[in-house]
């Protein structure tokens, strides 16, 4: 019998977003949750990035299940590219389940076999050698869970996204008592979110935004227009509960928005009073003052409706500087700058914009320093382990929970693909896996690597070259002069004495060089550098083009 538990994780630490993690144990693994990344500014052309699914491929037969412990796309947007490698069932509550198999059927089609099984958070369940107890935790998203597992080793806690929020829009609340029960019997090691730990004290409920929203309903002069999250079911609730108080009804615009909308809808997590929604075009048609319109695009996506409406592209809705634009999120890492600049578009077309930290008009779903001090009191772990967040986070978290009383040696701070050995009296990292990026580009799946990403940054910086060189087929002479093509590399009214001058540079490389493929690349690229970095200080991406041409029937 094995004596450890292994824990890998894929994704999640060390960034925001594509989380992922395995627990093994023997031939067996539980999947605890796989989500997307969605692509930082320098990944340019990259659509989505996802965990590294490598060390699965040899051990499919060993895969019990998958659990997810909420709808976020971080933690479910991975699945349809896991499930196209390995089978498996998946366990989530009727809510995440409904999400997972819309967003299965739209990406597999008729491919779409998986057995999606329903759990009650509060409920137990067994995976192989793993019993796992699930405890209703709270995000921003309902039926958010953490998860008690049982393993021949010990118990292991994963927490999942939470915060303790007494008060959520749909009811409800953490289950405290229960997680407190199951850590009374010990705890091995606990795996808690680490993404709020740069902020003191405790997370605001979602109820305390209530004022805001309730005061920019009543006053406001036109249309109010909410981007959010899609799947941030307890915002939607709360607009939809003040707009409906102030006579305005509520339309949507944006695809996820509306899928998400009608499926919470449907099983009873959103409560929509009667006459309180209209389809979009009835509420274009409505006088102004009388709508509420929910939105996508709180991340500035060029895409999504909020986008689109501030670059004046969207085919149905125009703004009008009567309309109030509340941009209900904070920017996540990396997309400061787009944001900003989407703000700005904003601002400029007349439209009053509110958004953090000018209004109260978001909070976090994650917990801040005092709830993850409430965790580690409740659970008390032999080891501990901060998962979720960028390094900062995961060192501040690791730093906390040894000002709980934790000894530093029972702290292990973890990154992708690193391999966690665990025992009652042992947790040590005994070797590394893949844990890398991979790239969703289009209908590619990881064939796009990080030099496909170097050249594109060139591309997009500094520009293209191509040195078109002629050469005789038999006698592999010049056939005529090389030409110089550029693109994004010089202005129109320098480029005829520029490329006069960059062809006469290639020229002498080429007569210079010996006259084989690589030799004559290597020759252009070099010369061709050098020129256009002196003249132009740039440094574009440089192609050789060498043809050849077959003169013997002349």
């Amino acid at each position: 019998m094995p004596q450890y538990l292994r824990f890998i994780p894929l994704g999640g630490l060390g960034d925001i977003g594509r989380n992922m993690a395995l627990f093994e144990y023997g031939h067996n693994i539980l999947i605890v949750d796989a989500g997307v990344m969605f692509p930082e500014n320098d990944m340019l052309g990259i659509d989505l990035v996802i965990p590294n699914f490598e060390y699965l491929r040899d051990k499919k037969d060993w895969v019990r299940g998958i659990v997810i412990s909420h709808g976020h796309e971080d933690h479910t947007g991975a699945l349809p590219f896991l499930l196209q490698e390995i089978e498996a069932p998946i366990y989530s509550t009727r809510l995440v389940n409904a999400l997972i198999d819309h967003k299965l059927k739209e990406k597999l089609g008729r491919r779409h076999k998986v057995a999606l099984h329903d759990v009650t958070p509060g409920e137990d369940f067994r995976l192989g050698p793993f019993h796992i107890h699930t405890v209703p935790l709270t995000h921003s998203i309902p039926d958010s869970m953490a998860l008690a597992i049982d393993t021949p080793v010990g118990r292991v806690i994963h927490s999942g996204d939470f915060k303790i929020d007494y008060t959520p829009p749909g009811g409800g609340g953490p289950n405290l008592s229960r997680l407190a029960a199951l850590a009374a019997e010990g705890v091995l090691a606990l795996f808690a979110d680490s993404t709020g730990a740069e902020r003191t004290g405790f997370t605001p409920s979602e109820k305390t935004l209530e004022p805001a929203f309730d005061q920019i309903m009543r006053a406001a002069p036109g249309r109010v227009i909410i981007a959010s999250f899609a799947s941030q079911l307890y915002r939607l609730q709360l607009i939809i509960d003040i707009a409906h108080r102030y006579g305005r009804k509520v339309a949507i615009a944006g695809r996820s928005m509306e899928q998400n909308f009608e499926t919470a809808r449907r099983l009873g997590y959103l409560h929509v009073p009667k006459g309180a929604y209209v389809r979009l075009p009835t509420a274009l048609k409505m006088p102004p003052e009388q709508v509420t319109l929910l939105i996508t695009g709180s991340q500035g996506q060029p895409e999504a409706a909020l986008a689109r409406m501030a670059a004046n592209r969207h085919r149905e809705i125009a703004l009008s500087p009567q309309d109030t634009v509340i941009i209900s999120a904070s920017p996540i890492p990396g997309n400061e700058e787009v944001v900003g600049r989407m703000i700005n578009q904003l601002v400029d077309r007349g439209v009053e914009v509110i958004y953090p930290p000018i209004a109260h008009v978001h909070v976090s779903g994650h917990a801040s320093q005092e709830e993850m001090k409430l965790l580690l009191s409740l659970v008390h772990p032999r080891f501990f382990v901060p998962v979720h967040g960028e390094p900062r986070h995961l060192h501040l978290h690791a730093r906390l929970a040894e000002s709980m009383g934790i000894p530093r040696e029972r702290i292990i701070r973890l990154r992708d693909g690193d391999v966690l050995e665990l025992g009652p009296e042992r947790a040590a990292v005994v070797e590394h896996v893949p844990g890398d990026y991979v790239f969703v580009d289009g209908s590619g799946v990881g064939d796009v690597g990080p030099q496909v990403l170097r050249e594109r940054d060139v591309l997009a910086r500094d520009g293209f070259v191509a040195a078109i060189i002629p050469l005789r087929k038999d006698t592999r002479e010049l056939a005529s002069a090389p030409q110089v093509i550029t693109r994004g590399v010089i202005y129109k009214d320098q480029s005829d004495a520029t490329l006069t001058e960059a062809e006469a540079v290639l020229l002498d490389a080429v007569q210079r060089s010996k006259k084989n493929r690589n030799a004559l690349k290597s020759a252009a690229i070099d010369a061709l550098s050098r020129y256009f970095y002196k003249n132009t200080r740039r440094n574009p991406l440089i192609e050789p083009v060498i043809v050849e041409i077959d003169t013997s029937g002349q």
